[in-house]
C-alpha cells in the first residue's frame, strides 16, 4: 500500500521531532548529517534534549569544543549498522558501533538499555532505518 510506510530520513525525522535538536545540532557540527540523511541502513540510538542536558557543564563543553574529535566518537557511538527495532537490539548483546567499537544492549525489567541509557522512545521507523531515543548520553571509553 502506497504511502503507509515511513516517508522521511533518519536526519529528517529527528530535526522534524523536538525531542532531538541537541542530537541535530551536534549532528551538523561534526559532519554526521550527510550519514544520516544517506542510504543506510542505519539504526540511531539518539539522546533526547533532555538527556544532553543531564551531562556535567565540562562535559558538554569538552564535546563541543571537539566537534571533529571527542563529538564524532560519541555520536557514532550512538550509531549501529541495520533498521534495527527494539525486540530486536534487545537481542543482540554487543553489536559493534559505527564507532568500531562494540556496546552493550540488555533488556532489564522490561526496559532496553543501550549503553546503560533507557530507551525511552522507542521504533521511529524512517526510509533509511530506525531511530530509538535514549535517555542518557553514553560515552565511549
Amino acid at each position: 500500500m502506497a504511502g503507509t510506510g515511513p516517508a522521511a530520513t533518519i536526519a529528517e525525522t529527528l530535526a522534524a521531532d523536538g525531542r532531538f535538536s541537541v542530537f541535530v545540532q551536534a549532528a551538523r557540527a561534526c559532519g554526521l548529517l550527510p550519514v544520516l540523511a544517506g542510504k543506510g541502513p542505519l539504526t540511531v540510538c539518539a539522546p533526547t534534549d533532555e538527556a544532553f542536558r543531564q551531562l556535567p557543564k565540562e562535559t558538554r563543553d569538552a564535546l563541543t569544543g571537539d566537534p571533529r574529535g571527542q563529538l564524532l566518537r560519541v555520536l557514532q557511538y550512538h550509531i549501529l549498522y541495520g533498521n534495527l527495532p527494539c525486540s530486536t537490539i534487545k537481542k543482540l548483546n554487543f553489536p559493534k558501533t559505527r564507532l568500531g567499537i562494540t556496546v552493550e544492549i540488555i533488556e532489564k525489567d522490561g526496559m532496553v538499555l543501550f549503553g546503560g541509557a533507557p530507551v525511552t522512545v522507542p521504533d521511529i521507523a524512517c526510509i533509511n532505518g530506525m531511530i530509538h531515543g535514549i535517555g542518557r548520553v553514553v560515552i565511549p571509553r
